[in-house]
C-alpha cells in the first residue's frame, strides 16, 4: 500500500509538474502574441503617424504655396490696380477759341515727336492771331493775347505724354534755375552744341526722342532773340503773378530803357527765321 501511495504522489506531482509546464508555455506563448501584436500595433501606428504627419505638412506646404500665390496675386492685382488708379487721366482739350488739339493729341501718343512739335509750332500761330497764320511764324508782343487755357492745354499735353519730360512747365523750372541765363539754359535743355555753344540745325540736329534732355521739346525760335521765348516763359499761364512792386520795377525800367538786353532783341524787321522756311 505503501508504495502505491508513493506512486501516486509521484504520479500526482508529475501531473502537477507538466500542468504548470503547460501553463508556463501557454503563458508564454500568450505574452509572446501579445507582445507581437502590441510590436505590430506599434508600428502600425507610427507608420500610421508618420503618414499623417506627411500629409499634414504636405497639405500644408501646399496650403502655403497657395497662400503665397495668392499672396502674390493679390500684391499684382493690388500694384496694377495702384497703377491704375494712380494714373493720370488723358488731359481734356480745352479751348477758349475752340480750337481742336485732337491731331496734337495724337501725335503725342503716338511719339511722333518731330511731327507733333510741327504741329505745335501752326497752333501756337493759330492762337496768335491771323496775322501770325499768315506768316506762320508768332512775333513776341503777340504772345499775350494767347489765352491762358489753350497754353495750358498744349503745355498738359507735353507733360503727360512725355512723362513730364517736355513742355512749357519744365523748361521754365529749368530757365529759372539758370538763373534765367539763356547761353546756360540752351545747354542745359541741349540746344547747342560743342565748347561754342552753336545752336543745333533744324530739324535734323534736334533730338525726336522720348529721352531727350528735359525741356528739349517744344521747340521755340531763339535764333535772333529771346524775347519771344521770354514771353512763353513769363505768360500768366506759367509764371507765378507779379507783386506791384515787380509791376512798378517793371515799367520804371521800359520807361527807362535800362534792362534792356542787347543779346535778347526780337525778331528784327518781322523777317521769317531761316530754320522755319
Amino acid at each position: 500500500r505503501e508504495r502505491e501511495r508513493e506512486r501516486e504522489r509521484i504520479s500526482q506531482s508529475v501531473t502537477v509538474i507538466i500542468m504548470s509546464t503547460s501553463s508556463f508555455s501557454l503563458a508564454q506563448k500568450s505574452s509572446s502574441s501579445k507582445t507581437c501584436s502590441s510590436f505590430s500595433t506599434a508600428r502600425t501606428t507610427t507608420f500610421q503617424n508618420r503618414l499623417c504627419r506627411h500629409h499634414h505638412r504636405s497639405g500644408k506646404r501646399s496650403s502655403a504655396s497657395r497662400g503665397v500665390a495668392r499672396s502674390d496675386g493679390t500684391a499684382v492685382a493690388s500694384s496694377a490696380a495702384s497703377a491704375s488708379a494712380t494714373e493720370k487721366p488723358e488731359p481734356e482739350l480745352k479751348s477758349e477759341m475752340g480750337v481742336d488739339y485732337a491731331t496734337f493729341r495724337d501725335l503725342l501718343k503716338a511719339g511722333e515727336w518731330e511731327k507733333a512739335d510741327d504741329e505745335h509750332r501752326r497752333l501756337m500761330c493759330v492762337l496768335a492771331g491771323e496775322d501770325a497764320e499768315d506768316r506762320d511764324w508768332v512775333y513776341f508782343t503777340e504772345v499775350k493775347n494767347m489765352p491762358v487755357t489753350d497754353l495750358k492745354t498744349i503745355d498738359a499735353l507735353w507733360s503727360h505724354f512725355s512723362g513730364g519730360r517736355y513742355g512749357f512747365t519744365i523748361q521754365r523750372k529749368l530757365w529759372v534755375a539758370q538763373k534765367r541765363n539763356w547761353a546756360k539754359f540752351f545747354k542745359k535743355i541741349d540746344w547747342t552744341t560743342g565748347e561754342n555753344g552753336d545752336y543745333r540745325k533744324f530739324p535734323n540736329e534736334f533730338l525726336w526722342q522720348a529721352d531727350a534732355a528735359p525741356g528739349h521739346m517744344p521747340l521755340t525760335n531763339a535764333l535772333r532773340g529771346t524775347q519771344l521765348f521770354e514771353a512763353l516763359m513769363e505768360h500768366p499761364a506759367f509764371a507765378p503773378a507779379k507783386t506791384a512792386a515787380e509791376v512798378q520795377a517793371e515799367l520804371k525800367g521800359q520807361g527807362t530803357g535800362a534792362g534792356e538786353d542787347a543779346t535778347s532783341k526780337g525778331l528784327k524787321g518781322l523777317k521769317k527765321p531761316d530754320w522755319m522756311s
